[in-house]
């Protein structure tokens, strides 16, 4: 089977779901983050997601794990701290990033050429719901 498919990951029972969760912020306080600071996640709007979903030979998503330095409200600052960030990408079905380079120019429906990396997600903290 090939990895890049529209089927491809697996839904998780509740359970395993937090066992993981649960490990990452164990870890996290084992190294002396607290729950104030520690990065547990990042909410994307449905709009944005679907504009990559529709990307032409799109069958799926790419999560990057990236780092960048921000301020205490996410916006980008050389003099901030170094925090841990997500990156979505469209893929295509032999596993490549589309993104401007690679798509094809000019589409009608896909007008943005730059809107081919979605970041800036809310965190949370910060962003949390209850």
């Amino acid at each position: 089977m090939f990895p890049f498919t529209k089927d491809a990951g697996r839904f998780l029972d509740e359970q395993e779901s937090n066992d993981m969760t649960g490990t990452y912020l164990k870890r996290k306080h084992e190294m002396g983050i607290s729950d104030d600071v520690c990065v547990r996640s990042e909410f994307f709007g449905l709009d944005q997601v679907m504009q990559l979903l529709n990307k032409p030979g799109c069958v799926g998503l790419r999560i990057h794990q990236a780092k960048r330095r921000e301020d205490d409200n996410g916006t980008p600052d050389e003099s901030g701290s170094l925090k841990p960030r997500v990156l979505l990408t469209a893929v295509d079905e032999n596993g490549r990033d589309i993104t401007a380079s690679t798509a094809q120019a000019g589409l009608k429906d896909d007008p943005d050429d730059d809107n081919s990396t979605l970041g800036d997600g809310r965190p949370c903290p910060q962003y949390c719901g209850k």
